[in-house]
């Protein structure tokens, strides 16, 4: 192979990571959107407030515990397709100090487990929220 023929196929393969769309969630149908009425202000009752440090702390958390894009293996049993649902895992954060914020995941109760199976699954991720970068993992 010569050189250019070379430098074309290395550049067709990086350049598959240029036309890479970030992830952008689903949007309902125009019709199914219209169809829902906002209340007049935020409903009364119990509400949980998430500061914005720990809401982008636990969404960078989740994205190297789940990655959008990981695959279940070929022969995935229910549970492993389960447990790799976001949905499946319950979240704790707690800011440790003004930037350390840990998070934690756990599988939700009574999610994903087949009667007498029981899996350690979850992490728990010290995150630098003035880095924007993952301290270290615990498993």
């Amino acid at each position: 192979m010569n050189q250019f023929a070379l430098l074309l196929m290395t550049l067709s393969l990086t350049g598959c990571d240029l036309f890479h769309r970030p992830f952008r969630p689903t949007h309902a149908p125009p019709a199914e959107a219209a169809a829902f009425q906002f209340p007049l202000g935020f409903p009364p009752g119990e509400h949980t407030f998430i500061p914005s440090t720990l809401a982008a702390a636990v969404q960078l958390a989740m994205d190297d515990f789940l990655p959008r894009d990981a695959k279940p293996p070929r022969n995935a049993s229910a549970d492993e397709l389960c447990f790799m649902r976001r949905e499946s895992y319950d979240v704790l954060a707690k800011s440790l100090s003004d930037g350390v914020v840990l998070v934690a995941f756990t599988p939700g109760k009574g999610v994903c487990v087949t009667e007498g199976l029981t899996l350690d699954v979850g992490a728990t991720y010290a995150v630098d929220v003035r880095g924007w970068r993952i301290l270290t993992v615990q498993r």
